[in-house]
């Protein structure tokens, strides 16, 4: 199943994807926040380390992008995702390649959007907090291998520009087919 209106925004941490879909959704633009801020966020609020290890966080990101797809599927307006079960699905392949094997089929059925909007990594804006405490190093490789990700699975990569996010905004929506 491919969801056309199901548009991706994804890249390494502080590109400013969140900024950018919640100016979407004061458009009245909806979006599924990022999965794995939720889950540091409640495993914080009880207290735990930010993450699990990692192959167990990725199986929770995996399983939770997954769910917020299927429960969406019949959602026919336009939907922003803050990454996606692709990006999950990468996070299994780099922890462990047999789990990977186990979902590859599954996650490869489904298709967002074919075009994958990209924050590239901007030292200008990049700042961690109490989600985000990867490097802006760190951000550059995620970012890298994540547009290479995205290519092996013949999606299409569009770069933001670095730009204002009203600007970065419009670029957006001047790419979607509505």
């Amino acid at each position: 199943m491919t969801k056309n209106n199901f548009y991706v925004i994804t890249g390494g941490p502080g590109g400013g994807k969140t900024s950018l879909l919640e100016n979407l959704a004061s458009k009245g633009y909806k979006f599924i926040p990022e999965t794995a801020r939720q889950i540091i966020r409640n495993r914080l609020s009880v207290g735990l380390a930010p993450r699990p290890d990692p192959l167990r966080f990725a199986q929770e990101i995996f399983r939770t992008d997954c769910h917020n797809f299927d429960k969406h599927s019949d959602y026919s307006s336009l939907l922003f995702f803050d990454r996606s079960f692709v990006d999950s699905a990468w996070q299994l392949f780099c922890s462990n390649q047999d789990e990977y094997n186990k979902i590859k089929d599954t996650y490869l059925k489904s298709r967002y959007n074919n075009k994958v909007f990209i924050t590239p990594p901007w030292k200008e804006i990049y700042q961690n907090d109490s989600e985000r405490d990867q490097t802006y190093e760190e951000s550059i490789v995620v970012y890298e291998r994540l547009r290479q990700w995205y290519l092996k699975h013949a999606y299409e990569i569009i770069v933001l520009p670095k730009d204002t996010i009203e600007n970065r905004v419009k670029f957006i929506l001047s790419q979607l087919l509505i």
